[in-house]
């Protein structure tokens, strides 16, 4: 039955026409059916395959370019490798689409919104170089079709079909802090000035306009696909997992939030890989992220040949670089660099303007996409067209009112970034009027303080008069009068407010039968505390102000008002004020309709509301209460009152030199000006010299009870309540920093209680120049006294004992005489030789010596250089440390050491790290450290190698070009090869055992084993004592 229902569908795929054909295609699930039908290999039944030929092949001419897209797709999604003629098929559908077709083929591919695109198709899907490469050509061949035609101007492409209008661009675009801001999420990207995930204002109009260009229709059409691609850093992980969010994202934005349409096509997306985000995550390095982005272009551009390219991005990680690099590989096809900033423009990796000056590269950096577009509209030839000028304008208006205000981190910055884009869309408005076009809106502030509302300004309280919300400043009125004045009525009006709420309060109902015996409570209003609080001393502040109030009233804002426009006399009404200045421009009021008001005590303003912020009550000065008076015994400068007079009060006397204590901290007097009651003071603590009233300065006197307390702590206190005490402990010097707490009458009742002092250790500096501090019981500090000088009996252990001791808990001191044990001493055998190349966790390093005590080495790492040109130290086990062997280097195999001598590496001491290099041209045997060996080589001279030539033998190695001399046996021994490395193959494994010149053999046979008979043949035979002279002299010259 199964197989007779596809054997039905297969029947009705051949016989239908064209347009039933289409409309089956493109209204069938096809990649479902091509699953579903299959190939029963044991009925010779290939359903499956049959009906794919019907489709790609067989009736492939009949099917428009929509319906070839199906067919790809379905392909796709039952997979390639699933049917070996899979790859045939997709090849013979693209070869038999041509040059307009074959752009909307694939176009059409890449506008799905999925992860099966055409790049994947091609470069990943096709396993064949030939089937790929023959793709790759069939698309190129087109493109040079298609650009011809544009250059010239064809109007048809055949007899039936004319050739398409369009500016034949591609817009490649970055995702994060490009299409939406970051918020500075790491590592997305680092722009806080818009808030997460909000996608920029004008960015999608400024896609559809590049898209647009300037050649066919004004307007995007509704059917029309787009030519948007994504190069995003964000890492392909698994399948289409990681792309379906971004697919996801593109899908929410196809339509905005009130709304208009959004993207104005479905993007495609080429993402980045786990290994160029590891690097840039784990040592902030930018190049392999530029480096994937182009490695992606190059396979999309492979792929639309007959494209310009405009690339935006940012500048936050490696974009900039990956645009250079484009344009250095594709001149032709890339056309235009759009930078958005995101940090400092000097501060963009790769940034080299005088490169980019050389190389034709003129990136246009711009904050917002409005200066983008303007931008665009000045390019010769332009990108955009004015009119497109103009939408990217007003879309970036309509897009920054649809930012929900919860977005906002903070009303200023909202009011900054509407400050940015009008300060643009001036600019724009700018070019506009030079062309005698009508201007484009601007973005419209909202008025968040209402009129008559109080608020504070940097000039004081203020009271809103009216808002511009075109340039967001409000008109103020300055409240100008006393703060003692302000406070009153202040006061006044809080306490109108509180006795009309007492008033709206109903009186409770009182029982209806009621007894005298009924008691009731009753509440007893008191005044709150808090306006004794914000009024403080008022009266007394009140009292001492009273004098300087008719001063205060007269107000000069001549400072405050520009230069040009300062007023010459009091005038009424309002001047025209200039908003384009940044400091607010002030007018004095004389003609309030409020008579209660004085002229001279206000002024209007206009202020950005940004300046402004919520009303707060006036609050005074806090000033010296001077009528307490101060009463001391023993204060040597002070003088009591006069009983007779209290008025009279004598001034106190300040000498140089004396101590005193001020508001701003302790001092030492320098001078009195007794004539202008000012003291200068030299602070104590901070470089400042401080010129105060007499009030504000008091004389510290050592008075009668510090001089007692001084006699009674003049016994000197000892160990171990004494501080500064020193202690050599087995880690060096110290002295003791925290002492034990003087013992007191008050007893915890705990025999076991442990107490501890710190010791700084003199010998350790910190990178903070301190001390470090260790912590030890009392017991243990005395007998580190009493053991002074006992060296090598007490101290031992080094660093892991400090490490030990501060990591163990502390025990209980048993209070009994200690017997003096000898613990039985460990022995450790060393293995790794003093001076003996290892390698270590933290880099190539060189043994110093061995500590027999407790097996560890002390090890100094050649890489690591310090501050004062010695090496670090470290101290390691056995198990951390291994030999060291030279970089890339293997023993048999060859190698050149830094003499210029080709040798092979027999072998390599583990104990150590010596490389011993057999030189079989020389008879020699080099004893080498690693750093002797510069690098391994393919071939010795002297060894037998394969090349396409045939066999041959070293005979030279030229180390300047890295290329060998092969003579070439066989070919009358005149024939001599030049190669590199990559071209031949070693005919030996380095441990032959025949007795020719390399090998294990070789060596154990020269030092060793050395026969008469080639002690008679070969007299100039080198024996191992002069070899081991000879080598001494190397090794002496490699060190």
């Amino acid at each position: 039955f199964v197989m007779s229902k596809e054997r039905e569908i297969i029947s009705i795929v051949e016989e239908c026409d064209a347009r039933a054909l289409n409309y089956l295609v493109s209204h069938v699930k096809l990649g479902l059916l091509f699953y579903k039908i299959k190939d029963h290999n044991n009925f010779n039944s290939q359903y499956r395959s049959e009906l794919i030929q019907l489709l790609a092949v067989v009736r492939l001419p009949i099917l428009t370019v929509m319906s070839r897209v199906i067919v790809l797709h379905a392909l796709q999604l039952i997979k390639l490798r699933a049917n070996p003629r899979a790859e045939y098929w997709v090849r013979n559908v693209i070869l038999n689409t041509h040059q307009d077709d074959l752009s909307e083929l694939k176009t059409l591919t890449d506008a799905k919104g999925d992860y099966f695109c055409m790049n994947k198709l091609i470069h990943d899907d096709i396993k064949s170089a030939v089937t790929r490469q023959d793709i790759l050509t069939h698309i190129r061949k087109e493109a040079t079709v298609q650009q011809h035609h544009i250059q010239m101007g064809t109007t048809k492409k055949n007899k039936n079909k004319k050739h398409k209008i369009q500016s034949w661009r591609k817009v490649l675009s970055d995702v994060d802090d490009t299409l939406s801001s970051s918020g500075g999420s790491y590592p997305a990207g680092i722009d806080k000035r818009y808030p997460k995930k909000v996608v920029y204002p004008g960015v999608l109009a400024f896609y559809r306009e590049l898209d647009l260009g300037i050649q066919g229709p004004a307007e995007w059409p509704k059917n029309r696909v787009g030519n948007l691609v994504f190069l995003s850093a964000r890492p392909h992980v698994y399948k289409d997992v990681s792309e379906n969010i971004n697919h996801a994202k593109f899908a929410r934005l196809r339509v905005k939030a009130d709304g208009r349409q959004g993207l104005h096509t479905t993007p495609s997306l080429l993402a980045g890989d786990l290994a160029s985000g590891t690097e840039y995550m784990m040592r902030n390095d930018m190049e392999p992220l530029a480096l994937k982005k182009f490695d992606n272009f190059k396979r999309y551009v492979a792929i639309y040949p007959e494209y310009k390219h405009c690339f935006v991005c940012d500048n936050g990680q490696g974009d900039v670089r990956a645009g250079e690099m484009m344009l250095d590989a594709f001149p032709y096809e890339f056309e235009a660099l759009y930078v958005h900033i995101v940090k400092d423009v000097t501060k963009t990796h790769g940034y080299c303007p005088e490169r980019w000056k050389e190389k034709g590269l003129n990136p246009c950096f711009f904050r917002t996409y409005p200066e983008a577009a303007l931008d665009a509209v000045k390019r010769q030839p332009p990108l955009i067209r004015i009119v497109g000028l103009r939408r990217v304008c007003e879309e970036t208006v309509q897009d920054f009112y649809t930012i929900e205000k919860k977005k906002w981190q903070s009303q200023k910055q909202k009011a900054e970034r509407r400050m940015e884009l009008n300060q643009n869309l001036y600019e724009v408005n700018n070019y506009m009027s030079s062309l005698d076009l009508a201007p484009v809106p601007m973005i419209m502030a909202e008025q968040i303080w209402s009129n008559g509302e109080k608020v504070r300004t940097p000039y004081g309280i203020a009271v809103i008069q009216g808002f511009d919300s075109a340039t967001d400043m409000y008109d103020v009125l300055l409240d100008w009068r006393p703060l003692t004045k302000q406070l009153e009525e202040h006061l006044a009006t809080e306490e109108k407010k509180r006795e009309e709420k007492k008033r709206e309060k109903k009186p409770p109902r009182r029982p209806k039968n009621s007894d005298a015996s009924v008691t009731s409570l009753e509440t007893v209003v008191e005044s709150e505390e808090h306006e004794e609080e914000k009024g403080g001393h008022l009266k007394d502040i009140i009292k001492a102000l009273e004098e300087s109030d008719n001063n205060l009233n007269t107000v000069k804002i001549s400072n405050l008002t520009p230069p040009d426009k300062r007023l010459d006399k009091v005038t009424g009404g309002n001047r025209r004020l200039d908003i384009n200045r940044n400091e607010p421009v002030l007018d004095i009021i004389a003609d309030f309709k409020d008579p209660s008001v004085e002229s001279m005590n206000h002024a209007r303003a206009k202020v950005q509301s940004i300046l402004i912020t919520k009303y707060t009550p006036p609050v005074l000065p806090r000033v010296r209460d001077t009528s307490k008076k101060r009463f001391s015994f023993w204060g040597p400068k002070s003088e009591t009152k006069n009983n007779n007079n209290n008025n009279n009060i004598r001034k106190a006397i300040f000498n140089a030199g004396e101590r005193c204590k001020t508001d701003y901290g302790p001092g030492i007097i320098e001078e009195y000006q007794e004539e202008r009651g000012i003291v200068v003071v030299k602070m104590v603590g901070w470089k400042a010299m401080a010129y105060l009233n007499e009030e504000s300065v008091e004389i510290v006197s050592k008075g009668i009870l510090k001089s007692l307390f001084a006699r009674t702590n003049s016994k000197a206190l000892e160990f171990p309540y004494a501080e500064g005490t020193k202690i050599k402990t087995p880690f060096g010097e110290g002295k003791v920093v925290r002492p034990l707490p003087l013992p007191t009458t008050k007893s915890t009742g705990k025999d076991d209680d442990v107490q501890t002092i710190g010791i700084a250790l003199s010998n350790w500096s910190l990178a903070d120049d301190k001390h470090p501090i260790i912590y030890c019981t009392v017991e243990t500090a005395q007998r580190w006294r009493e053991n002074k000088g006992k060296e090598g009996k007490s101290f031992s252990g080094g660093i892991f004992s400090v490490f030990g001791l501060l990591s163990k808990p502390f025990q209980r001191t048993v209070r009994q005489p200690l017997e003096k044990k000898v613990a039985p001493q460990p022995v450790f055998e060393q293995y790794y030789k003093d001076g003996a190349a290892v390698s270590t966790s933290f880099g190539p390093g060189q043994v110093k010596q061995f500590r027999d005590g407790d097996g560890f080495y002390e090890v100094t790492l050649v890489k690591w250089k310090l501050k004062n040109d010695s090496f670090a130290q470290a101290i390691l086990r056995r198990d951390d440390i291994s030999h060291r062997v030279a970089a890339g280097c293997i023993e048999g195999y060859p190698v050149l050491t830094n003499m210029g001598l080709i040798g092979i590496l027999a072998s390599v001491d583990p104990t150590t790290g010596v490389h011993i290099v057999t030189i079989p041209t020389a008879g020699l045997v080099c004893y080498l450290q690693p750093d002797s060996l510069v690098r391994p080589l393919k071939a010795a001279v002297g060894e037998e190698v394969l090349t396409a030539y045939g066999d041959g033998k070293v005979s030279k190695y030229q180390i300047e070009n890295d290329t060998y001399e092969i003579k070439l046996i066989g070919w009358g021994g005149n024939a001599t090869l030049y190669a590199k490395a990559e071209t031949f193959n070693r005919a030996g494994d380095g441990t032959k055992t025949r007795d020719d010149a390399f090998g294990i053999k070789w060596l154990f046979n020269m030092l060793f084993f050395s026969s008469d008979k080639q002690n008679a043949s070969d007299n100039t035979t080198r024996s191992r004592s002069n070899s081991l002279v000879s080598l001494s002299v190397l090794s002496t010259s490699a060190r």
